[in-house]
């Protein structure tokens, strides 16, 4: 069974109510790109200094995410030191967080904080990033999510061919695993991803610029 979600890179509210109004109806999950400017180039929301409201609001349950009563929100967080901000983001009511290796100190505080929650975590690396660094927390989290790229936060990058090795590597090394892949997935990658190992299909722009995002991602789901 392929799991498929699509990706929101918001810079305001505005555009994640808009990106989630292009997929309620049959996507299931939502993942939200977060990022801080330091961990990747991209700033996003609420980092970026916009609607700072709306996040303080999604922190104490005055307001919530758009479509929430109908569709799941992962949390991708690109964001440098996770651990020490990943409590703030689970006050959210979000359902699953996927932070980097790369950008924490202490992954195992992340995990902790989400397990206290009853929230899912994943651990999610570059494709450059050796598999080993994640080895020690792989039988801790609910999936492993590899970046298509190491050329984070932005819709539309290309594949690496580095990713597809990455994959297969890690498929070998963790059968089991749910294993997820994030950047450059589209139409004419995803058969390929899903035959390296892949069951988890992250996917933004091949979706949500699509003519008809529903159709690309029924097609996702027929791989599987």
């Amino acid at each position: 069974m392929i799991q498929v979600v699509t990706t929101s890179i918001p810079f305001s509210k505005e555009e994640l109510e808009g990106d989630i109004n292009k997929v309620v109806g049959f996507a299931h999950t939502v993942q939200v790109d977060i990022s801080d400017g330091i961990f990747t180039k991209v700033l996003t929301w609420p980092y970026n200094g916009k609607d700072q409201d709306f996040f303080e609001s999604l922190k104490v349950e005055g307001a919530g995410w758009p479509h929430w009563q109908e569709v799941d929100i992962e949390l991708h967080l690109m964001v440098v030191n996770s651990e020490e901000v990943v409590d703030e983001w689970l006050k959210t009511g979000v359902s699953s967080v996927v932070a980097h290796i790369e950008a924490s100190n202490d992954f195992q505080k992340v995990i902790d904080a989400c397990r206290e929650a009853n929230v899912s975590v994943g651990i999610a690396l570059k494709p450059s990033t050796q598999i080993e660094k994640i080895a020690p927390f792989v039988s801790k989290v609910d999936f492993i999510q590899c970046m298509g790229s190491d050329l984070l936060g932005e819709h539309g990058v290309e594949l690496e061919d580095k990713a597809l090795e990455r994959i297969k590597e890690l498929r070998i090394k963790y059968p089991e695993v749910i294993i997820g892949v994030d950047i450059g997935v589209n139409t004419e990658t995803a058969e390929t991803l899903v035959s390296a190992g892949a069951n988890k299909l992250i996917s933004g722009s091949a979706i949500l610029n699509s003519a008809n995002p529903k159709e690309v991602f029924e097609y996702f789901q027929s791989l599987g």
